[in-house]
């Protein structure tokens, strides 16, 4: 199974963002846009694993808002993204969920943690510019589960399926 641990959008962060990719269409801006049924904004990327790991999720705590704050393009992964306001809360759960992986001894990208959401891969720009031009609306969520999503390859591109989730208090 390919894995990743992540936050599944509220139905009205979710619509917010489908809002925002068809802003991003209508300034002509090309590319795979995902679906709005597989955004998501991933704590940790586990990759092939042969089993479900629901179990060493860390429950959430308390829940806590975050908010879309801007736009970005990460050059080398070829993706447009929408950024989340800084959060420690979200930070925090982050860097737990990988320390309990890594306590379980479950592999995971190591890459940096920087709270987004992917909109388009493989953008193609009309003008650098309409980055700076096209902002979110305010938009945000209350984060109370991580969902465990094992993502598969379809004729229509990926497919993301939550197979597991962690709620309540930690």
């Amino acid at each position: 199974m390919r894995l990743f641990a992540a936050l599944q959008p509220s139905p009205e962060f979710r619509e917010e963002l489908s809002k925002l990719q068809q802003r991003l269409r209508a300034a002509g801006i090309g590319g795979r846009y995902l679906d709005p049924v597989n955004l998501h904004l991933t704590l940790a990327f586990i990759g092939e694993w042969p089993q479900n790991v629901t179990e060493y999720l860390p429950a959430v705590g308390t829940p806590f808002p975050i908010a879309l704050s801007h736009i970005g393009v990460f050059q080398r992964a070829k993706v447009l993204w929408a950024g989340i306001e800084p959060s420690q809360r979200l930070n925090d759960l982050a860097a737990l969920v990988r320390k309990n992986l890594r306590d379980a001894g479950i592999p995971y990208d190591p890459q940096d943690f920087n709270p987004h959401i992917t909109l388009i891969r493989k953008p193609v720009l009309p003008d650098e510019a309409l980055l700076n031009e096209i902002k979110p609306m305010p938009a945000a969520m209350m984060v109370q589960e991580i969902c465990l999503y094992q993502s598969e390859h379809t004729e229509n591109g990926m497919a993301y399926t939550v197979i597991g989730r962690k709620k309540g208090t930690a």
